[in-house]
């Protein structure tokens, strides 16, 4: 390597040692020159010292990733995202549902359209509601310029159905009494009801039991997705 210096072998150059520099007296090889740099506008040399060394590390930090005090170099890592997706790639609509993400050596996280403050970390999810069928888009920076980007995708479908306000007249009852079984039922394209008679206009199940009797409803939804209850009637 040359600094513009009258120079001799490399192997008989003195060792750096961090933070401290070449003696002056460092003893010469016979016959041969201690390196010198020479001086601004011919003004004369200077003796190897620090500033040397300081040029030497220099001019590798140039040619290398990372130089360290002792001139070791240290690879550069790149921003990655080791993990992108939707928990549950498939909502019903109204529901909430969950974005997780890991990314390594980033400083910086964006996601596209935006959710809730996003930072980065190894793991973490975040909740999300969408109301039609989104592509987010996951982008992490890297201290060192680099960028990498997932994508994850969410489809929304039908509202569930629901099944509530399940009663019964009497949970209790002689051969052959009235039992009247009613509910109500929200999102729904189907309601099944048995046994006895159900009439959908009302919501309700009619029957004389003889003897102790389960009845269940099966309300149906969009996707074919169903909400179910029972109610048992015990006959004496």
């Amino acid at each position: 390597m040359r600094f513009g210096l009258t120079e001799m072998p490399r192997t008989n150059w003195p060792r750096l040692a961090a933070g401290r520099a070449v003696p002056l007296n460092w003893p010469r090889p016979a016959g041969r020159a201690v390196p010198l740099i020479q001086g601004a506008a011919g003004r004369g040399p200077c003796a190897y010292t620090a500033i040397a060394a300081a040029l030497f590390l220099t001019a590798c930090a140039k040619s290398s990733p990372t130089v360290t005090a002792t001139g070791a170099s240290k690879a550069v890592e790149h921003v990655k995202i080791t993990q992108f997706y939707a928990a549950q790639p498939m909502l019903p609509k109204g529901v909430r549902g969950s974005l997780c993400y890991g990314v390594e050596h980033a400083s910086k996280l964006e996601i596209a359209p935006p959710v809730d403050d996003v930072w980065p970390s190894p793991v973490r999810c975040i909740e999300i509601a969408p109301k039609q069928k989104t592509i987010y888009t996951l982008t992490a920076y890297g201290e060192d310029g680099s960028k990498d980007t997932k994508t994850a995708e969410v489809t929304v479908g039908a509202a569930p159905p629901r099944l509530y306000d399940l009663s019964v007249n009497s949970t209790q009852v002689h051969p052959g009494d009235q039992v009247t079984v009613c509910f109500k039922v929200q999102n729904v394209k189907e309601v099944k009801a048995s046994p006895g008679k159900f009439d959908r206009s009302v919501n309700c199940i009619m029957d004389k039991p003889r003897k102790t009797t389960t009845y269940k409803i099966v309300a149906y939804g969009g996707d074919r997705q169903e909400d179910s209850g029972t109610v048992t009637v015990k006959v004496r």
